[in-house]
């Protein structure tokens, strides 16, 4: 006899139903990556962290009104972006992004292209940076991310056509400007 497979609408109403066990595996399995999703976005490990427990706290508060529509890891990662998004609102209103540089701990970017490459990811706009990360790094599909986004497919792949051709230019541009310090450090 074949294990049966729990579908996500199955596991959803586990939750609703207070099921501790179908939590803790819906958070052990989920965990990780809207918190990586979200420390991309933020740069901040403990606002990542704030905002995943966020993120996670409002999914048990509504999980009973999950419908199968999309995944549930895709449902999550649209609470995961709106608590992001709210976030990004309230810190705007409270601090001037001249008064707070984003700090990222050294062994995040252990690498010149890691930083190199966040370094471009934050000069990017919301939206492309947003579709970049659940597409590229989180590894949706251009129906999730859109779902995730709620915006039409097109749109999405026009955010991540965008979102790599800057990121390219971005990127060229970090090496142009290291091979003519290198050349002047050598003269």
């Amino acid at each position: 006899m074949a294990p049966h497979h729990v579908t996500d609408l199955e596991t959803a109403r586990r939750i609703a139903d207070g099921d501790a066990w179908a939590t803790e595996s819906f958070v052990l399995a989920h965990y990780a990556s809207v918190f990586r999703f979200l420390r991309h976005l933020t740069r901040h490990r403990e606002e990542a962290e704030d905002l995943t427990q966020q993120a996670f706290i409002k999914a048990k508060l509504q999980i009973a009104s999950y419908r199968a529509k999309a995944s549930l890891r895709t449902w999550l990662f649209r609470i995961a972006l709106h608590e992001y998004t709210h976030w990004r609102r309230r810190r705007r209103r409270l601090v001037g992004l001249d008064q707070a540089p984003a700090r990222v701990e050294p062994a995040y970017d252990a690498c010149i292209e890691t930083e190199a490459l966040l370094d471009a990811l934050e000069r990017l706009p919301d939206r492309a940076r947003e579709a970049f990360l659940l597409f590229e790094i989180q590894e949706l599909s251009i129906e999730e991310t859109a779902r995730v986004l709620g915006v039409p497919q097109g749109t999405v792949k026009s955010r991540l056509a965008n979102a790599r051709r800057r990121l390219s230019a971005l990127l060229d541009g970090r090496q142009e400007d290291a091979i003519e310090s290198k050349a002047v450090l050598e003269s």
